[in-house]
């Protein structure tokens, strides 16, 4: 593996070593470039990427529609990070299926974490095991909640013991700060729910199977435009009405969610 990255944490800095007091917006996965897009090497526990099935060994092949492939990984995690709040499509192949989830930014914070400080607290141990570890490092954040801690740029094991060298606190704001949030728990495989018209006046969406249905439109700083739900959706084509006649032309993320699942796109409203 040349050049792993935490990033997002996004995508956000090279990874050794790591920066310290760095904050960002930001999903929670750490990563490296491949050829079609970038490789997860960790879902970091607590995070809103840890909050789908997206999983170490997964590729992240485009990011609201963009591709990575081809792209360095400092282009990639510029795409990955961003906007505290604000939602993106991530597609990403997962054991030789295509899948997208959609995912909200959430203000983190990377803290460097110093080895001779956490001896001192804990009377001069040698070696510390992560419950130890996430004690010391969540003492004085009141404000934020950790997620985990990370030795030269990979989550310390529970049943680990390791050295206070190369060590790194996660946090993200308190839930407080960042909801609400899109549901992402479920994630619906590509071609079990697919956008298929956008305009002023209707939403077209098609379903595998008959259900509960609701559409949820964001605009592009991640606040809700439009709620729209269709109890008796039927397996095919749906189309349901909307008026967008004094909405902004520009590009929205409709969310739909199936029978608990949601599937994300990003369209244009012309």
């Amino acid at each position: 593996m040349n050049r792993l990255v935490l990033a997002s944490l996004t995508a956000a800095m090279m990874a050794a070593p790591l920066m310290a007091d760095e904050s960002f917006g930001g999903i929670g996965v750490t990563i490296y470039q491949v050829r079609e897009g970038v490789h997860v090497v960790e879902v970091i526990p607590g995070t809103p990427a840890a909050e789908t099935k997206l999983q170490a060994g997964d590729v992240i092949t485009a990011v609201d529609g963009v591709s990575l492939a081809g792209k360095t990984i400092d282009e990639s995690k510029d795409l990955l990070r961003g906007t505290v709040n604000k939602p993106l499509e991530v597609t990403y192949k997962s054991e030789g299926e295509v899948c997208s989830t959609v995912i909200r930014r959430a203000q983190m914070t990377v803290k460097d974490l110093d080895g001779k400080s956490v001896q001192a607290w804990y009377g001069d141990k040698q070696e510390f095991n992560s419950q130890e570890l996430e004690t010391y490092a969540s003492a004085s954040q009141s404000d934020k909640q950790l997620v985990a801690v990370l030795q030269n740029g990979s989550v310390v094991n529970k049943e680990a013991s390791v050295k206070a060298n190369g060590l790194n606190g996660i946090y993200v704001e308190k839930a407080k700060e960042f909801e609400p949030k899109v549901q992402t728990k479920n994630v619906v495989r590509n071609g079990d729910v697919l956008l298929r018209g956008f305009t002023r006046k209707a939403v077209s969406y098609s379903v595998k199977t008959p259900g509960k249905t609701i559409v949820t439109i964001l605009n592009a700083d991640g606040e809700q435009v439009a709620k729209i739900v269709n109890e008796g959706a039927t397996a095919g084509v749906n189309t349901v009405a909307w008026n967008a006649e004094n909405i902004p032309s520009g590009r929205y993320m409709v969310s739909i969610d199936h029978n608990g699942s949601v599937s994300g796109t990003i369209a244009a409203l012309k």
